[in-house]
């Protein structure tokens, strides 16, 4: 049976700051590479004779793969699936492939999939742009004029000075108040 690319990879120890495991099946079952010291020597060799990879990073993941073109060099390539998409990086030749460096891939590709995602899926989805008619929330047409801050709601409207609205948006994020609370 053969083994599955993924068996081989450098993650970061979660709660530390700079502690990695690696790990490969190049000799045999799954080893741990604990004595290998990155963007050394060794690492690079150690690198060198695996076909792929999967990097788990501070901030994003993604999978290395070589691939040897026409006239024979060998480059490293990231890849990283997004909702539908496929993201490709080039990574360059063994030697380039630090560990910042793989850091700052990991880091790009993330923010190259958030930005992939469709923007009805997006989970902190992009707030309505203001109409002339003021900002609706729900129920709520919201509109700020000449430090005026106007409310209406179906049946009433509110207007608040800077003082007021400061005081609503407090007590709407659970801070202070105590105007709105007397007043409502």
């Amino acid at each position: 049976m053969a083994q599955h690319r993924l068996y081989n990879f450098i993650e970061h120890v979660k709660g530390t700051e700079h502690r990695y495991l690696f790990m490969d099946v190049l000799e045999g079952p799954a080893q741990a590479r604990s004595n290998l010291m990155p963007d050394s020597p060794d690492w690079f060799s150690w690198l060198a004779r695996l076909g792929s990879f999967h990097f788990q990073g501070k901030s994003g993941h993604f999978t290395a793969r070589q691939e040897r073109k026409q006239r024979g060099d060998v480059y490293w390539y990231a890849y990283r699936k997004a909702h539908t998409q496929r993201l490709k990086r080039y990574l360059g030749r063994t030697d380039k492939l630090t560990l910042a460096f793989l850091e700052q891939t990991a880091h790009d590709l993330q923010e190259a999939a958030l930005g992939a995602i469709p923007e009805d899926e997006a989970l902190n989805a992009r707030a309505p742009s203001p109409t002339p008619e003021g900002l609706r929330v729900g129920p709520l047409t919201v509109l700020w004029h000449e430090g005026v801050l106007s409310v209406r709601t179906p049946t009433e409207r509110h207007s608040l000075n800077r003082r007021e609205a400061a005081e609503l948006l407090s007590y709407l994020y659970g801070q202070r108040g105590s105007l709105l609370k007397q007043r409502w």
